[in-house]
């Protein structure tokens, strides 16, 4: 796990989103009002925290320096009264703090004594940033410390003497700290900025960001890309103000764009471990390669490698495993054509497992292989649909044991089943297509145990707009009054399943706009008396995108579901991956299954083939925890 700080709700390390703070610093001017905009505009934009600064001049400087910056140096003439001009009361100070609470914005402030971080302490700042001139400031550092809130340092300026030091100083105190790569001149030029310090930094084991001096985005945009988590830039209303820090500020509007920018560099920067995304699993087996068999092969002859061929699709075990097979006994028999199996290189490791799960558990299966599956006893089968199934006989020489569970088509031909269009046509087509397959599912339940349940994508996908959720929630009301009225002489439950953010449809990745969060879905079941499918995968994506709590859609929707689709996710668009692949948090996640009075399949993306291998491999997995 990479080193992390938590400032308010946010976690933050180099694998999660760019931590985004707009330093407002003093480019408030002293006005009350004006600051408070900037909060605004700020949290607007997109920034997860604003930051201020705070003096008590009295304990800064001397008297005589306050009373007569004249006497001073030029620049002691232009700042000491522009610092005495822009210091806002603690009154100011504290309804700043409360006004970045009302609009969901973590309050960040910079002490530069002692006074100022005890006031700040006081009034519950999110997290302390010590400036760069302080990173040797050690009254200042330990003092801060004592309050326990998270610590951003600077270290602009300093030499890796002084960083030594403060972060040891800072571990020997068991602080919660990041540190910050800075330039400390404004503004700093591009050539002498020297991103790659942020990867030295890491050698303190905290998290690393960067606080930007230079002019524009560009820059600060880089630096994220290069695994700074946390990024500071200045903000302003108007450039053209009077006081140091605005020239090299950004105005909202660039700021927007700065958190934009780096909002998709964080998703095109991703995580050190490596995945297949779902399009590209498609794309493995359609194009792929396997081994098979170019002659018949008797069980007990020795596999040559005259044969053995490579052809497509990619449904067979990889040519990179040419060499484990040439020389192998043959454990069955094999005609031409046949494609050969992990069984036959001697890695199937799950064959002919019973499985004890106190639940109504089952496998995925089309008409093709379903009866692969029976071996295994599961309690319910699972039939996913496509167009052409239904032109396909069905026949079972006699009942089976077990409930039966179908999942509707999700393609019409070229367009997606969308029971939540906004064009008739297609919505009254997926209507149909929908009716179909309850009628299918009537016909079929003759040879199965119990109520069928038919389960069906509500739709509301699209490729590069944006639909309105209220629209959709409509359009879907209509289409499950239609279903039911053309349904109603037969006895099946209808369920609608939850929706991925990012699913792969017709080789490229679309959007979902409706149906994925827990909320929208429960009032959605309330009013029409639905209950759904609920699909983990799909859930936990949702809540990557939206940064939701998984565990809290999960208890919201338990109530509602009747359906299980368990398996594990990652990222955006990572659905239907094996347990332990992907990122969802399975020891607290999966216990809140155990008990589950319904049925429930694991739903492992191509873990029907070699005899549903991938499907056993997640059931052994799924035994500590809901057996």
């Amino acid at each position: 796990m990479p080193p992390h700080i938590k400032i308010g709700n946010r976690r933050i390390d180099e694998e999660g989103p760019t931590y985004i703070i707009a330093e407002i610093g003093i480019n408030h001017n002293g006005d009350e009002s004006m600051a408070h905009n900037l909060v605004d505009k700020a949290a607007e934009a997109g920034a997860d925290a604003v930051k201020f600064q705070k003096r008590h001049l009295e304990a800064l400087y001397h008297p005589d320096l306050l009373e007569h910056p004249e006497h001073y140096e030029q620049y002691f003439q232009y700042m000491i009264p522009l610092l005495k001009r822009v210091e806002l009361s603690e009154e100011a100070m504290s309804r700043l703090r409360d006004h970045a609470r009302a609009v969901e914005i973590d309050f960040i402030c910079t002490p530069f004594d002692i006074n100022s971080a005890s006031f700040l302490a006081c009034i519950e700042t999110d997290a302390f940033k010590i400036a760069s001139a302080d990173l040797t400031n050690i009254p200042l550092i330990e003092h801060v410390a004592t309050f326990h809130k998270p610590m951003i340092l600077s270290t602009g300026m300093s030499t890796w003497e002084e960083i030594d030091h403060s972060a040891s100083l800072l571990s020997d105190l068991n602080a919660e700290f990041a540190l910050l790569h800075c330039r400390s001149v404004y503004p700093v030029w591009p050539r002498e900025v020297n991103l790659r310090m942020i990867n030295q930094l890491k050698r303190y084991n905290v998290p690393v960001g960067y606080s930007g001096h230079e002019l524009g985005i560009t820059v600060s945009l880089v630096a994220s890309s290069m695994g700074a988590c946390i990024i500071e830039k200045h903000f302003t209303l108007d450039r053209n103000q009077e006081g140091p820090d605005h020239k090299v500020s950004l105005e909202p509007y660039e700021f927007k764009r700065l958190v934009r920018d780096i909002r998709i560099a964080d998703q095109a920067t991703g995580k050190k471990k490596r995945f297949l995304l779902r399009g590209e699993v498609l794309n493995r087996e359609l194009f792929g390669k396997s081994l098979v068999a170019a002659s018949k092969i008797k069980k007990g002859d020795i596999i040559t490698r005259d044969k053995i061929t490579v052809r497509g699709p990619g449904k067979g075990i990889s040519p990179l495993h040419l060499e484990k097979l040439a020389g192998k006994k043959a454990l069955r028999n094999i005609n031409e054509g046949d494609f050969f199996t992990e069984e036959d290189i001697g890695t199937a490791s799950l064959r002919k497992r019973t499985f004890k799960f106190q639940g109504q558990w089952g496998l995925i299966a089309r008409f093709s292989d379903y009866e692969s599956m029976l071996q295994y006893n599961p309690k319910i089968m699972e039939f996913h649909l496509a167009e052409k199934d239904f032109q396909l006989p069905f026949s079972i020489k006699e009942p089976l044991s077990m409930g039966l569970v179908v999942h509707a088509p999700e393609y019409m031909g070229e367009k997606l089943l969308d029971l939540c269009s906004n064009h008739e046509d297609t919505r009254q087509a997926s209507v149909e297509l929908a009716v179909k397959s309850v009628t299918l599912t009537s016909e079929i339940s003759k040879f199965f145990k119990g109520r069928p349940k038919v389960i069906v994508h509500p739709g509301a996908m699209s490729i590069n707009q944006k639909l309105d959720s209220a629209r959709l929630a409509a359009n879907l009301s209509r289409s499950i009054i239609d279903i039911r009225r053309l349904t109603s002489d037969f006895d099946i439950e209808l369920l609608l399943e939850n929706l991925p953010p990012y699913p792969w449809y017709f080789g490229g990745q679309w959007k979902g706009n409706y149906f994925m969060d827990a909320e929208e879905i429960a009032a959605f079941c309330k009013e029409h008396g639905i209950r759904i499918c609920y699909d983990l995968s799909h859930s936990a994506l949702y809540c990557n995108a939206k940064e939701k709590d998984l565990a809290d859609e999960i208890k919201t929707l338990l109530p509602f579901t009747s359906h299980l689709h368990l398996a594990d996710g990652y990222g955006l668009d990572g659905e239907g991956v094996q347990f332990g692949e992907g990122d969802i948090d399975l020891d607290n996640i999966l216990p809140l299954f155990k008990g589950f009075q319904g049925t429930w399949v694991p739903e492992i993306w191509r873990g029907h083939l070699n005899q549903g291998q991938g499907f056993l491999q997640a059931l052994t997995f799924l035994e500590k925890y809901l057996d």
